[in-house]
């Protein structure tokens, strides 16, 4: 699966606004309430880039495998902590090529499809444990998604 051109184009204007963003990242990446901020306000491009198919891994939970339920697709790694890991690696590499970044990206925020259910459950877990990752969240909730610790593991 290949990004089509505007696809490539919209991953590479983000990039260049990420890059832009890299100082003020520098200021709060340090303070927790601050970079909270800055990765909440931020993260929206994130899911711009990664709603079409090449940020979707094609791994389902074994519950959505069944398709009795609706269905959702969910980002193993939440958007704002994803994006944290983003700016962690623009941090350390401002001059980033745009495959590079679009590596990060697909590692750091692709998505799994989840029930609906199953997504009510990470949620309300994350609400009383917000520094799991979502990935983390699922085996706290006995989801399983075969495939997943291949990705993570990457």
């Amino acid at each position: 699966m290949k990004l089509t051109k505007k696809q490539l184009l919209k991953c590479g204007e983000t990039l260049e606004d990420f890059k832009t963003l890299i100082p003020r990242y520098r200021e709060v990446k340090n303070d927790d309430l601050k970079v909270k901020l800055f990765l909440t306000r931020n993260r929206n491009p994130l899911w711009d880039l990664t709603n079409v198919k090449f940020f979707k891994t094609g791994l389902m939970s074994e519950e959505a495998k069944k398709k009795k339920a609706k269905l959702t697709n969910d980002h193993y790694i939440q958007r704002s902590k994803g994006l944290r890991f983003i700016f962690d690696e623009l941090d350390r590499n401002e001059d980033m090529p745009l495959t590079t970044f679009i590596e990060y990206v697909k590692k750091y925020s692709s998505t799994v499809v989840l029930t609906k259910d199953e997504h009510k459950a990470v949620t309300s877990f994350a609400k009383s444990n917000p520094s799991y990752l979502n990935y983390e969240t699922y085996l706290a909730c006995n989801i399983k998604i075969n495939g997943l610790s291949d990705i993570i593991l990457k």
